[in-house]
This record gives C-alpha cells, sequence and structure tokens, in this order.
C-alpha cells in the first residue's frame, strides 16, 4: 500500500519541480537585456552585400516598467580577443571608418518592456574594410537611469557579426572531360611537397549532376587517387556521400546535396596518425592513417599529378563548378574551416597552394589559374573533346 501510494504521488511531486524549476529561470532573468541574448546564442550578424546595410538593436526588460527608463549603450573593442577565443572565431573589429552607430541611447517607456527605438548599426563604407573578412562591434549596456531593475549580465553585451557578401565567379566542368591539374613535384620550394607531415586540401564547389537520372559511383573533388583523394561515393539510390580514398577509406555521415554550395575539406595529422573529412566544417569522419608523411606528388592513374574535379584514369569527373581550393601544410581545425569558407588570405602561414577559379590566364598552349601564395603551383585546364578554352559561372556568392 505504501508503495502504491508513492506512485501516486510521484506525478504531483514532478509538477511541483518543474513550477519551482520554472520560477526559478524566471526570477534569474529579472532585469534588463539586450533583446537575443537571453539564450546561449550572444550574437546578431549582418550580411553586408551592398551598402546602406543596418542591424537594429533593442533592449527589454523583463516585465513591464514603473517609470521611464533611459540606456546608455556603448561599444567594448577589448572584447573581440575574449570572444574570438571563446568562440574559436577570428574575427576582426570593425573598423570605424566603415560604420556608423545611431540612437546609442535608448528609451524605455512606463508601463513598457522595450526599447521604443532600436540602436541602428549602419555599415556605410566597403572600402574601410578588407576583402574576405569577417568584422564583429562588441555593444553593451553601458549606463542605465529611471529603474532599479539590475542588468542581466549574461546579455549585457551583444557581438554584432557583419559578413562579407563576396560576388565572383567559379569554374565551370560540366559536360564533358574537364578538369585542373598541379604539379607539386619540385618540392625546391618552402614546402618539402614529396614528404608533408600534415596536410590539408579544402574547397567550395557545387555538384550539378549527382541527382536520380546519374548512373556512376563517384565524382572526385580534389587531390591523389589512392593518397588522399577527396571525392564521393554512392549511387542515384542512396546518395552520395564525401569519401576519403584509400588507404584506409572512409565516408561522410551525410549525404551531400546536388545543386548547392557547399564547403568540403580532408585533413592529414602526421602526428596523431589521423585523417578526418569535413562538410561545411562539421566533423563527418575520421579514420587512423599509419603513414608519417605524405607525398603530393604520388598519385595512381593520374601521372603523378594533382587533380581538381577527377581523379585516376577513368570518369571519376565533378561535374560540376568550382569557386576555389586551398593546399596547407597544417591540420587545419573544423573552426578554422569553418570560418574561412569564402577566402582565406594568400600569405596565410602554411597555405601551399591556392586557387580561385574566376579566370584563367592562356600561357602557350595551356590555360593556367594562378597560385596566389606565389609559391608557382600553377592549376591547368585538361579538356578532352572540346575548343580547349575554360569556361566560368558568374555571379557566385558567398556566403549564399
Amino acid at each position: 500500500k505504501i508503495m502504491k501510494h508513492i506512485i501516486r504521488l510521484i506525478p504531483i511531486l514532478m509538477t511541483l519541480l518543474l513550477i519551482s524549476a520554472c520560477k526559478e529561470g524566471i526570477e534569474s532573468y529579472d532585469g534588463l537585456y539586450i533583446v537575443g541574448t537571453q539564450g546561449k546564442e550572444v550574437t546578431a550578424t549582418l550580411t553586408v552585400d551592398d551598402v546602406p546595410s543596418a542591424i537594429a538593436v533593442n533592449v527589454a526588460a523583463s516585465e513591464p516598467t514603473h517609470s521611464d527608463v533611459t540606456i546608455d549603450m556603448k561599444v567594448e573593442p577589448q572584447l573581440v580577443e575574449s570572444f574570438n577565443k571563446t568562440h574559436n572565431k577570428n574575427y576582426e573589429l570593425l573598423p570605424q571608418a566603415a560604420y556608423k552607430l545611431e540612437n546609442t541611447t535608448l528609451h524605455i517607456a512606463s508601463g513598457s518592456h522595450v526599447t521604443e527605438t532600436g540602436l541602428k548599426l549602419s555599415i556605410i563604407d566597403r572600402d574601410a574594410m578588407k576583402f574576405g573578412t569577417t568584422y564583429v562591434l562588441p555593444v553593451s549596456i553601458d549606463r542605465v537611469t529611471g529603474t532599479s531593475m539590475p542588468v542581466i549580465e549574461a546579455s549585457r553585451t551583444i557581438y554584432l557579426v557583419v559578413n562579407q557578401v563576396i560576388i565572383t565567379k567559379a569554374a565551370n566542368l560540366e559536360g564533358g572531360w574537364h578538369y585542373y591539374y598541379a604539379d607539386f613535384s619540385n618540392n625546391s620550394g618552402k614546402f618539402d611537397t614529396h614528404a608533408m607531415k600534415s596536410v590539408t586540401f579544402e574547397a567550395r564547389v557545387r555538384f550539378r549532376q549527382m541527382n536520380s537520372s546519374s548512373t556512376k559511383w563517384c565524382y572526385s573533388v580534389m587531390g591523389l587517387e589512392e593518397n588522399l583523394c577527396l571525392r564521393t561515393a554512392g549511387s542515384a539510390k542512396t546518395g552520395w556521400r564525401l569519401q576519403l580514398g584509400d588507404p584506409n577509406a572512409m565516408s561522410s555521415r551525410d549525404v551531400l546535396p546536388n545543386d548547392k554550395w557547399v564547403h568540403l575539406a580532408c585533413v592529414y595529422n602526421g602526428e596523431t596518425g589521423k585523417k578526418y573529412i569535413y562538410i561545411n566544417g562539421e566533423l563527418q569522419g575520421e579514420t587512423t592513417d599509419s603513414r608519417h608523411t605524405i607525398s603530393l606528388a604520388n598519385a595512381y592513374g593520374q601521372d603523378d599529378l594533382f587533380y581538381i574535379g577527377q581523379s585516376a584514369a577513368d570518369d571519376r569527373l565533378m561535374e560540376g563548378w568550382v569557386c576555389e581550393a586551398r593546399v596547407w601544410a597544417t591540420a587545419r581545425t573544423a573552426a578554422e574551416l569553418k570560418n574561412n569558407v569564402c577566402w582565406v588570405d594568400p600569405t596565410s602561414k602554411d597555405l601551399v597552394a591556392y586557387w580561385r577559379f574566376n579566370e584563367a590566364q592562356q600561357q602557350g598552349n595551356h590555360w593556367v589559374v594562378t597560385d596566389l601564395t606565389g609559391n608557382g603551383y600553377n592549376a591547368y585546364y585538361f579538356s578532352w573533346g572540346d575548343n580547349g578554352v575554360p569556361s566560368f559561372v558568374d555571379g557566385v556568392r558567398c556566403p549564399e
């Protein structure tokens, strides 16, 4: 009987606990806060396509105020470093010449619980911003008058992230045998390309033929077949997953989309003896690799060349668009991959080769996409069965 009585009491006790928890949650958020920071998220993003572009910030109270409240807002540049460290970002402080800040003194009318007009951040000059750089501007509640309500510290500051839309071109590798190749056999420069202790391949691509009518199993992105090759594997029935080829092949957890821009990467870390694959900066799989180094001049069926848009000697053509591709002499982290999708500084440390496929120059009998690092690993266009002139897709946006 006692046990039955206890069982009957359990739902009541659970209800009381839930009510208590809810009350504690409400009480913990009694005060003033910046709208949008109530949860774990402390950022708001403004994507700049053209100028002027603007975003607003409002402050709210957890209950209607009993008098008029004035809130002074301020920019806190010193918070950028700690924000980057906490969130694994590499954002830069938004240059003062690039923006205008209006309505820095906000008001909540008596009986209301949110500011009448928000603070306004306007981007007014993109020339003051570096190409491809993501910026952040920390804005905080500075001073409050007219109420005894405290500022909720976890919601005192919002980080306004400013993305720049890059509009560029992409190499069109649809329709026939088209791909690019680079030759890493020359290892007399700053990198020993025959014995890389760590390597990262990454590319922003858009598959165009990975659909229900396809009979192919593989669409290759970049790399060295049977060495370190980033490609897909699958079928029209199951979909195609990102795959890192032999040795120790592995496939991604998620199926790749067709006709949508994706950022793909593989990482080899010789120190830990592991390899990883990523889709849009998200880890999709990992495996071991007992090799201590990797050669960028060793590939099955490729004359030991590094391919972009193809691998081996049979039809593994990517049949899509390539916006840009990079090779690094380091094991890039997920945060580094995610934070630098659209562009990187060509002088970045450990950047072996960097190709932006927005144009090609004719050099003798070849069409060449320049390696922007200055290391000389240019990408050469190969085609079979056409006029041998590369084509490009206009109006490619990043981020989309």
